[in-house]
């Protein structure tokens, strides 16, 4: 209330015993602000006391659970599968698949088939003169030339240099880092050990 809103005739007096209602008012109110506040704090506390150990479990099961997703994915586009086997196939589960890539399905009965393609972002492994690092490809095309140039490494291992003619000058899609096709620093990565398994490295998924 604003004093501009009484009448003057109501004169001076009533002004003033209205004073002390309106300090009381803007106490209350200054007192539920604080009280929220303090609620807030309390709860970012209690978020913030949560175990770290547990956050990290929680966060490498969810990227667990994206990469069993994709796995399936690609199975699905490979051999022809829909969503329930690719699931059976790879240890996961349909309600997974769909949590991290419906976009890229379409429905088929009471099932789900894989579309041609997507534009799904997807974490994946490239190679440079130090070893593997994690990168990522924002579409199916860029997984599938990241595929095929870990199938290409292995060719070019067992004396079949040509099969990395393809990838040589060029970069990975939606990164700066180029595709690595000397010979010699492969080689020597493989004695290293890092090339051991190689369809390991960028194939996630259950060893068939």
């Amino acid at each position: 209330m604003h004093f501009s809103h009484i009448p003057p005739i109501l004169g001076k007096s009533l002004r003033l015993s209205l004073i002390p209602s309106l300090k009381k008012h803007r106490t209350l109110s200054r007192r539920t602000v604080t009280m929220k506040s303090k609620r807030s704090t309390r709860k970012r506390k209690a978020r913030a006391k949560w175990p770290k150990s547990a956050r990290r479990r929680n966060s490498r099961r969810e990227n667990e659970d994206r990469r069993d997703a994709f796995a399936a994915l690609a199975l699905m586009r490979r051999e022809g599968l829909l969503a329930s086997s690719a699931a059976e196939a790879e240890g996961t589960t349909v309600k997974n698949i769909l949590k991290h890539v419906r976009r890229a399905l379409r429905k088929r009965g009471k099932d789900y088939a894989a579309r041609r393609s997507d534009r799904l972002i997807r974490p994946m492994n490239a190679l440079d003169a130090k070893g593997t690092r994690s990168i990522v490809v924002r579409s199916s095309k860029a997984a599938s030339l990241v595929g095929r140039y870990w199938n290409a490494i292995d060719d070019a291992l067992k004396e079949k240099p040509s099969a990395l003619k393809e990838f040589r000058g060029r970069k990975i899609p939606y990164n700066k880092l180029k595709f690595l096709t000397n010979l010699k620093t492969l080689r020597r990565l493989q004695d290293a050990g890092v090339l051991d398994n190689i369809k390991d490295v960028y194939w996630h998924g259950r060893k068939r």
